[in-house]
């Protein structure tokens, strides 16, 4: 869930704060800089999702093992 929340801040961090300072300065003229707003946050997303893909904490060569139910109780994950 916090990797979604994330990704979802990364995308639309550079917006909410363009339009926090347009607010506070009130210098808008109507226009929205999308195609820098949007390489921004694409470089944030970039930036979020190689941060995830290095912080993998699970040994290479394991297998990850999901929870399950069995008898009416939750199985923790594994790694094995």
């Amino acid at each position: 869930m916090l990797n979604k929340i994330l990704i979802a801040a990364a995308i639309i961090a550079p917006f909410l704060v363009f339009y926090i300072s347009s607010v506070v300065i009130k210098k808008t003229d109507g226009k929205w800089p999308i195609i820098k707003l949007s390489l921004i946050s694409l470089l944030l997303l970039v930036i979020v999702l190689l941060s995830y893909r290095f912080s993998n904490d699970a040994p290479a060569g394991k297998q990850y093992i999901p929870p399950k139910l069995e008898n009416g109780k939750v199985i923790k994950p594994k790694v094995q």
